[in-house]
């Protein structure tokens, strides 16, 4: 099987319990998802304009999560996404909640969008979709970037190299972790390939495919340090989830302050030319 047809099955198995609550049961797991959602949306709330409505591409839409938040704002989104099931997820959610005029559902791939050159005002891309395009990620983001109009944003999230080093090697496997160092090749928790970057391949590749990067900053970060300190700080009645909007101010500090290869992802903040 190859790598596009095992991404596709994989999140098509997933797709009917991707975003039910019970994936999230472990406490300190659920905080880091809220603190993670929350920064990777607020960066793009912020630069949302007012009275005006966009053509949003979400490339690797999934479920729809983010691309409803779009819609909810009255922008016409179109989610693309590998896996039919993961599509299918993303119309109920926008049936559910009314939004099915604002939305737009196909079927294909990051590296081959089926859109005209600067066919949307902002092109966002979380999660995932670039990562597993592994060698071909450059591919990726210059159809990204190509199919936004000049001066939109293109939003990319991805795996960062730093915390699947590190996560290597707490976990013991010290030669995966040097593998993952030297090359950046790694597995994801679904067990699919993809890549973690450094942010000077980031850089590169995005002034490649015809956009400036305007920031680049990592999400969460330190996270399980900043936790831990906070507990350390307040004792033992302190409880993580009743202090969540307290740790995600925090967050939102530290996450622009220059830390970005300490966060367990990245996000690209970059404007095409």
């Amino acid at each position: 099987m190859d790598a596009t047809a095992l991404i596709r099955d994989t999140y098509d198995k997933v797709a009917p319990t991707y975003d039910r609550d019970e994936n999230d049961q472990v406490l300190r797991r659920r905080l880091y998802w809220f603190v993670y959602e929350s920064l990777t949306w607020n960066a793009v709330a912020a630069i949302l304009p007012e009275g005006r409505s966009l053509r949003v591409l979400d490339a690797g839409g999934g479920s729809g999560k983010f691309a409803a938040l779009f819609a909810e704002r009255d922008h016409h989104v179109t989610v693309l996404d590998l896996s039919p099931g993961m599509i299918e997820q993303a119309k109920a959610r926008f049936a559910q909640r009314g939004l099915l005029a604002r939305g737009a559902f196909e079927v294909g791939t990051i590296v081959s969008l089926p859109f005209a050159d600067g066919a949307f005002d902002l092109v966002f891309c979380e999660g995932d979709p670039v990562s597993y395009c592994t060698t071909r990620y450059r591919e990726a983001i210059a159809e990204l970037c190509r199919v936004a109009v000049p001066g939109a944003y293109v939003v990319l999230g991805v795996d960062n190299r730093q915390s699947y080093f590190t996560d290597a090697l707490r976990s013991g496997n010290k030669a995966e972790a040097m593998s993952i160092l030297l090359t950046g090749r790694a597995t994801c928790p679904y067990g699919l390939p993809t890549h973690a970057f450094t942010i000077p391949e980031l850089e590169e590749a995005v002034d490649a495919a015809g956009a400036d990067v305007v920031e680049i900053f990592g999400k969460p970060v330190l996270f399980r340090e900043v936790v831990e300190a906070l507990a350390s700080a307040r004792g033992p009645d302190f409880d993580p989830w009743d202090a969540r909007h307290e740790i995600l101010a925090l967050q939102e500090r530290i996450a622009h302050e220059g830390y970005a290869t300490a966060g367990g992802h990245l996000q690209v903040m970059a404007r095409r030319r």
